[in-house]
């Protein structure tokens, strides 16, 4: 049985990658939580949003390259902060 999950080096399914482009395009607000945004192409999903006039919210303990792009950023452990703002 094999999880549902990406690990370095594999290539994301090019369906599913598509799909998360157009989230990214469609979505109200994108959420990029616990991440350091540096491995692509997830990361490229939040300047796809960006570009697409959607709001980005960052929540990681550590500051990220698009932090200065993002209309929220809030640092801390994602288990603390998480259920403060859903």
């Amino acid at each position: 049985m094999k999880s549902a999950t990406i690990m370095f080096g594999q290539s994301l399914v090019a369906a599913d990658l598509m799909r998360a482009e157009i989230a990214a395009t469609e979505a109200d607000v994108l959420l990029a939580v616990g991440t350091s945004l540096m491995v692509y192409p997830i990361a490229g999903m939040v300047q796809v949003a960006l570009e697409a006039g959607r709001s980005v919210v960052i929540v990681n303990a550590e500051s990220t390259p698009f932090d200065p792009q993002a209309t929220v950023v809030v640092q801390g452990s994602a288990s603390a902060i998480l259920p403060a703002i859903l």
